[in-house]
């Protein structure tokens, strides 16, 4: 079975679009055995995210600091926001997914909603997600929002879009007002880092074929090296290595599903310095050796 692939630019931003113009969001039924390695890797969007556990326990990177996500639980990812997601344990994670363009719920830019209720959020760099539990009533009962979501969105009866939208906005409502001592504490987005990194994640990826020194990687974003890797720890909660045999790993596999290539080969080609380097991020990745990859 094909494994679920998440379209991204060099930049790691999600290029796929989630519902459609007229209807901008969507709901989906996630697994992450579904994905190669068994997890989401690191990208961002546009959107708002909210995942809702269903099955085994998700541990979702965001920045520097790691979230455990139980069933039951859900969690709200701000937009914009670096993040990926594993699971700790060789078991099931089964999630729904609600992804939702922000004007969806407060309607034009500058409306009262958007400047009062929305903005503090959306532009706090302070809160890049929510961690949703129903530790208390009103946890329970945003949930239960959340999960009527889902299925309004599965049935579709008559004037399903109607139904979600007023769902959403309940939901918002209740977890923004809950929040609301952390949304004074605003701290506006540093645009600039979004920026650096993404030069950095793109010279990554367009050269990760060739031997990458530290500086050429700092000269594009004009920092030092020092700098340079604090700041990617920051927005990805990886380092720079740790990111690139991934990244490696990741684009290894067609060639060693194709059986075409020898390990000495192949690790040539997507710039690892020798095999055992190769073999070894490529098992850290996916859970076995190149060589018997194909036999599974």
């Amino acid at each position: 079975m094909a494994k679920r692939k998440i379209l991204m630019d060099d930049t790691r931003r999600e290029l796929s679009k989630h519902g459609t113009e007229t209807f901008p969001m969507t709901v989906s039924h996630d697994d992450l055995w579904a994905f190669e390695g068994k997890t989401v890797p690191i990208h961002w969007h546009d959107d708002l995210e909210i995942n809702l556990l269903r099955e085994g326990m998700a541990v979702f990177q965001v920045y520097q600091k790691s979230y455990s996500v139980r069933p039951g639980d859900g969690f709200l990812l701000n937009r914009n926001v670096p993040h990926s997601c594993n699971s700790p344990v060789n078991e099931h994670v089964r999630y729904n997914t609600i992804l939702v363009r922000p004007d969806f719920l407060y309607g034009d830019f500058g409306s009262d909603i958007e400047r009062n209720c929305f903005r503090p959020f959306l532009q706090n760099s302070a809160v890049p997600c929510i961690h949703l539990t129903a530790s208390d009533e009103n946890g329970k009962e945003i949930l239960e929002k959340l999960n009527q979501v889902e299925e309004v969105f599965d049935q579709k009866p008559f004037c399903y879009e109607l139904k979600i939208r007023g769902l959403l906005c309940e939901a918002f409502s209740m977890i923004l007002s809950d929040h609301q001592r952390e949304l004074t504490k605003f701290v506006p987005p540093n645009q600039q880092e979004l920026e650096r990194l993404e030069k950095m994640l793109s010279y990554l990826n367009t050269h990760f074929e060739s031997v990458i020194s530290l500086q050429e990687l700092a000269d594009q974003i004009h920092m030092s090296r020092e700098v340079c890797c604090r700041l990617f720890k920051k927005m990805t909660g990886k380092t720079i290595t740790g990111y690139l045999e991934e990244y490696r790993a990741d684009k290894s596999l067609p060639l060693v599903q194709s059986g075409q290539y020898s390990m000495t080969q192949i690790a040539e080609m997507v710039g690892f310095s020798n095999p055992s380097r190769f073999a070894s991020a490529f098992r850290k990745r996916f859970g076995c050796n190149p060589k018997t990859y194909n036999q599974r």
